[in-house]
């Protein structure tokens, strides 16, 4: 599903080789798994990320997802790049930096309603992340006026509603309360599936220790490891 072949990636600055943030990454990553990526701050997860993501571009090397190399030239097209942005859900660490409807109901419509799905489709979807994430009580309420966690739920349900084959966390855990942790770590193993990928961000151990089926390590190199 998803390839990295031999990815670099450099910050351009004064120098003629800018700064490294990826250095030579080649991994495979499977549907049906659920990775972990860990590391030091200042490692290249969030650059990593934001390749996954396409919003940017190996300085060399390649990416392919499912098949098809994504570059910054195929990206332009508006057909492959809602194509793909439809396969691919990314819920931030910060999640309020991500809700800006005027109620939970329409944060969780809008990315449906960008697909023209019909209407009948969008409501149905809408009821059923709703229930699954617990938002009955909140549903008219305003995004920015939720606790963390429950801004946590709303995206969760806002990507998931899109029914991405790849879904990316990044520090889905970060900020939250002891009982908001053991919510999100039950959730992630009940969201398991042979169709669905996950690639995580932590730096909390124990919390990969529950949801991961294989860890990715990224060094202070800007390197990665890979183990089961």
């Amino acid at each position: 599903m998803i390839e990295l072949q031999d990815v670099s990636y450099h910050y351009q600055n004064n120098s003629a080789q800018g700064i490294c943030a990826l250095d030579h990454i080649t991994c495979h990553l499977d549907m049906g798994r659920c990775y972990c990526l860990q590391g030091p701050n200042g490692c290249g997860k969030s650059t990593l990320f934001r390749i996954l993501n396409g919003l940017s571009f190996p300085t060399s090397g390649h990416y392919i997802f499912n098949g098809m190399e994504i570059t910054e030239k195929a990206m332009r097209k508006p057909d492959f790049s809602k194509d793909f942005h439809k396969q691919v859900g990314f819920v931030f660490q910060h999640s309020e930096i991500q809700l800006f409807c005027k109620t939970v109901e329409e944060e969780i419509a809008f990315g449906l309603q960008q697909l023209r799905l019909p209407d009948s489709e969008i409501e149905a979807r809408v009821e059923r992340y709703i229930q699954l994430l617990h938002l009955e009580n909140i549903r008219q309420r305003a995004p920015f006026n939720l606790s963390g966690g429950e801004q946590k739920r709303c995206a969760l349900a806002a990507v998931l509603a899109m029914d991405p084959k790849v879904l990316i966390l990044d520090e889905p855990i970060s900020g939250l309360d002891e009982e908001g942790q053991e919510w999100v770590t039950s959730f992630i193993r009940e969201l398991k599936s042979p169709d669905r990928m996950m690639i995580i961000a932590t730096h909390q151990s124990s919390f990969a220790e529950e949801v991961a089926d294989v860890r990715l390590q990224m060094t202070k190199e800007h390197r990665m490891t890979i183990s089961d």
